[in-house]
C-alpha cells in the first residue's frame, strides 16, 4: 500500500479512510488507489484558476487511463502505479474510470449544469469499482445495481460538500432529487459512506447545515450503518 496515498486520503477525507478500514485487508491497497484517484480529480477542479488548464489536466488523466486499459505501462505517478498494480488486478477496468472525467469537466465550463448527470458520471463508475475490489470478483447484477445507486447518492453529497474552489459558483442553488433510502445489498464500507451521504442530502433538502466531516456524530452514523444486519 502506498503510504503517500494513504496520507493524502487521511488528510483530505478521514471518512473515506474509515471506510477503507472496514473493507477486507486484501482489498485496501486497491481502495486506496481508487479513492486517491477520485480525490485528485476533485482537487484539479478545486485548484483550477484557468479552466483550460484544468481541462488539460483532466484530459491527461483520461489519456493515461485509456493507455492502461489498452495494456500500456503506467507513468511514474503514484496513483497510476497503484491503479495498475492494485486495482486492475482486482477487476477494475481503467477505461471505465476514465469516463469519470464527465463528472468533473462540466464544473470547469460556463453554462448550465446537469447535476444528475454529474452525479452519475462520477459516482457510478467509482462505486462499481470499489464494490468489485471489495468483492474480489465480478459483481452479480443485483450488487452492481446497488453499487451504482449508492454511487449516485454519494456523488450528490460530494457536490454539496466540495471543495470546488471557483467552480463552486456553478453549483449555487443545487436542487436535490428525492432520495428515500440506501440501496442494498452493499458491503459495510460502502454502506457507511452511503448513509453519510444520505444524511447530507436530507439536511440540504431541509435547509439544514451539513455536519462537520468526521465529526463524532458522523462517525457514529457510519459505524451504525456498517454494522446493520440483513442489509447486504
Amino acid at each position: 500500500m502506498d503510504e503517500s496515498l494513504v496520507a493524502t486520503i487521511k488528510s483530505r477525507d478521514r471518512e473515506r479512510w474509515l471506510s477503507i478500514l472496514w473493507a477486507p485487508a486484501p482489498a485496501r491497497p486497491a481502495l486506496v488507489a481508487l479513492h486517491a484517484f477520485d480525490l485528485e480529480q476533485q482537487r484539479i477542479v478545486a485548484d483550477t484558476k484557468e479552466s483550460l488548464l484544468g481541462e488539460i489536466k483532466l484530459a491527461w488523466w483520461r489519456e493515461q487511463l485509456d493507455a492502461l486499459g489498452k495494456g500500456g505501462p503506467p507513468q511514474a505517478q503514484p496513483i497510476l502505479r497503484a491503479l495498475a498494480t492494485e486495482a486492475i488486478p482486482r477487476g477494475v477496468n481503467p477505461l471505465t474510470l476514465s469516463s469519470m472525467e464527465e463528472g468533473f469537466l462540466p464544473l470547469l465550463l460556463d453554462g448550465p449544469l446537469d447535476a444528475p448527470a454529474l452525479a452519475r458520471a462520477r459516482g457510478v463508475p467509482l462505486f462499481e469499482a470499489l464494490a468489485t475490489v471489495i468483492a474480489g470478483a465480478p459483481l452479480a447484477a443485483e450488487a452492481r445495481e446497488a453499487a451504482a445507486a449508492a454511487g449516485v447518492i454519494w456523488a450528490w453529497s460530494r457536490l454539496l460538500r466540495g471543495p470546488w474552489g471557483e467552480a463552486g459558483q456553478h453549483l449555487a442553488g443545487l436542487r436535490l432529487p428525492a432520495i428515500a433510502a440506501a440501496p442494498r445489498p452493499l458491503p459495510p464500507s460502502l454502506r457507511g459512506l452511503t448513509h453519510l451521504a444520505l444524511d447530507d442530502c436530507s439536511r440540504a433538502a431541509g435547509g439544514r447545515k451539513l455536519v462537520r466531516p468526521a465529526a463524532p456524530a458522523r462517525q457514529w452514523r457510519f459505524l451504525r450503518a456498517a454494522l446493520m444486519a440483513g442489509h447486504g
